[in-house]
């Protein structure tokens, strides 16, 4: 079958392990400097979405008189529209293109804020955060797979630190938002906060489409090479009038050009994807078992009141602030799934000293401690999943890793209120930090090397059979 633009999707693949190289060799610019920033935009308002809902339960139910069990089936429905986004966006993504997804995905998440803006009944709403989690999760796949294949091998951690920023910023101003605003806004300002979010989501999106030239990766992968060939050779104009440019490094010809039925059946493909899932379900698991009952437990367990919870969360919220700034000190150092696996066990240590806290500063310093560390393993993996996979199924095997990891977000709310009935605040987060520990170990023993590898290098290595054939 021949892709829209006429292509069988083989490669030149030795002017695409060129192209690819050439890439890599570039100094970061005043482009990568406004990609990275529209993504980190981008970002922002899909956490914004996620993070404003969990706030603004109570101000739901008293505006539209639903029960809590439907209000859990609405939270619900959003993360089961990341798993879908994941799995359609990323298969999308790789045979229309990156960028394509991520002006549609904006576009998708957006028109789905502005839906629940205006949902007048619970079957509305539903449908509502269905759509807004199918964008997110696409849009947001199609975010990590640009990022590793435009941005300088050497640099790729470091810009994945700098987008994840965008938690940093927003988590505070939502906090801010459930503090202030919300509760002396009137009935409907959790409907007017999901409208603004959306309708910035609707400009960004023809912004990316202008701004953002599609991944020359994904092009050379789609036969689409003169695309490829210009916007390096305007790249490298520009970085040359800086000075002269170091040699490409040299990368195997050959490995990005198997089309994608192929490379899903090599056995190593198949491994590396089902590791980094494994992982990265238990990761959004201990943190959303972390992250989502944070706050019942400070006003249930520990008896605080509403306003002293929001002040604690909002102290977490600030001094996460820090959390880029760590990654940027390690992460392009640090082979990724070593990173992945201590920052796993070092995660554990807060979050067991949170579940045994009682006292109100030591609850805040654990806590504040919890977040710090999770955001990191976050950025670790966000950086290390599509690095770890080839070109031609890179968006679909990340969708495939991101949806089973949202599984555990999924999973987290009906498996934490289990915990927390059976065994309270202790046992939950001791629940969620063996979590951390136990699905690290196989990424630590089985996941591949990418730190600073160029990607055509760690795709060589998964497109090789144990019998040393090529697939």
């Amino acid at each position: 079958m021949k892709h829209p633009t006429g292509s069988t999707g083989e490669t030149p693949t030795g002017e695409s392990a060129d192209l690819a190289a050439r890439l890599d060799r570039l100094p970061v610019m005043l482009p990568h400097v406004v990609w990275i920033s529209i993504l980190t935009v981008n970002l922002m308002l899909e956490y914004y979405d996620n993070a404003l809902f969990a706030y603004i339960i109570p101000a739901i139910k008293e505006s539209t008189g639903l029960g809590l069990g439907r209000i859990g089936v609405v939270s619900t429905a959003f993360f089961i529209g990341m798993v879908l986004g994941g799995l359609v966006g990323g298969r999308l993504s790789d045979r229309f293109g990156r960028r394509w997804v991520l002006v549609w995905g904006t576009a998708l998440y957006s028109s789905g804020a502005v839906l629940t803006m205006f949902a007048p009944d619970y079957e509305l709403l539903l449908v509502s955060r269905v759509i807004t989690g199918i964008g997110v999760q696409a849009a947001g796949a199609a975010l990590l797979v640009y990022i590793a294949e435009m941005f300088p091998s050497a640099t790729r951690g470091r810009f994945m630190s700098v987008v994840t920023s965008a938690f940093v910023i927003i988590a505070p101003v939502v906090a801010l938002l459930a503090l202030v605003v919300i509760p002396d806004g009137g009935p409907d300002t959790w409907r007017h906060l999901f409208g603004v979010g959306g309708a910035i989501g609707l400009l960004i999106a023809p912004v990316v489409r202008f701004c953002m030239p599609e991944s020359v990766r994904w092009c050379a992968s789609r036969g689409r090479m003169p695309e490829a060939a210009d916007t390096v050779r305007k790249l490298e104009a520009r970085a040359l009038r800086r000075g002269p440019l170091a040699e490409p490094r040299a990368t195997p010809a050959g490995t990005e050009s198997p089309p994608v039925r192929r490379i899903l059946r090599n056995k190593r493909t198949i491994r590396t994807t089902a590791v980094l899932a494994v992982g990265f379900f238990g990761s959004t698991l201990g943190l959303y078992l972390f992250q989502n009952w944070a706050l019942y437990v400070l006003v249930d367990g520990l008896a605080y009141t509403e306003g002293h919870a929001y002040e604690i969360q909002l102290i977490w919220n600030l001094v996460y602030a820090v959390t880029p700034f760590l990654a940027l000190l390690f992460i392009d150092r640090a082979e990724r799934k070593t990173a992945v696996f201590v920052l796993s066990v070092v995660a554990a240590v807060p979050l067991v000293a949170f579940g045994l806290a009682t006292e109100s500063r030591l609850v805040t310093a654990t806590g504040g401690l919890c977040g710090i560390v999770t955001g990191l393993v976050v950025t670790v993996y966000y950086a290390y999943i599509p690095e770890a996979l080839p070109t031609a199924a890179r968006g679909l095997g990340s969708g495939v890793i991101k949806s089973v990891g949202h599984c555990g977000g999924a999973a987290a709310g009906v498996l934490g209120a289990a915990l927390y009935g059976g065994w309270g605040n202790t046992g939950l987060m001791a629940v969620a930090a063996a979590s951390y520990i136990v699905f690290a170990l196989p990424v630590l023993f089985f996941g591949p090397r990418t730190t600073n590898r160029p990607l055509e290098g760690v795709a060589a290595e998964e497109l090789i059979t144990a019998e040393g054939v090529r697939t």
